[in-house]
């Protein structure tokens, strides 16, 4: 009986750990947008990552928020990275992109994920892995909307 006790707090203990990590991600995240808007007067998200502005790979390493009344998007690519603040310009074309998978009479989407082609020499491509292809979807039609196309 103590043995399965302490799995069982052991498992809790792991998951609240766990959930302070990302808690403590995300918060750090915010906390860079909201240094950016204070600094150069942009409105990028400040109290969710969830926000339907901000575009995030799977893992949460690399992220785009976007601030659509000043046409400016913020590039983040790694817990180090204070992000980078760059005209909607900068990005030139995109595509959503996925490998299908068939199998046991369906049909399901392997490594769905946006690449977006840059005006930078030195990063001219930039990939970002979602999570599926419905999310995927609606950020395609999402960046339509943000960068006028």
């Amino acid at each position: 009986m103590f043995t399965f006790i302490s799995i069982v707090v052991t498992i809790v203990a792991l998951i609240a750990w766990g959930v302070h990590l990302q808690t403590k991600r995300h918060n750090a995240l915010l906390a860079k947008f909201r240094e950016h808007n204070q600094r150069l007067g942009t409105s990028f998200p400040e109290n969710s990552v969830d926000s339907e502005l901000i575009l995030s790979a799977n893992d949460k390493k690399v992220v785009i928020a976007f601030d659509p009344e000043s046409q400016k998007l913020c590039v983040v690519t790694g817990a180090k990275d204070p992000g980078e603040v760059l005209d909607f310009a900068y990005i030139r074309r995109w595509q959503l992109k996925w490998t299908e998978v068939s199998g046991n009479g369906g049909l399901s989407f392997k490594n769905v994920h946006f690449d977006f082609s840059t005006s930078d020499l030195k990063r001219p491509l930039i990939r970002i892995p979602v999570s599926g292809k419905g999310y995927g979807d609606t950020w395609n039609s999402r960046l339509g909307i943000l960068l006028g196309v």
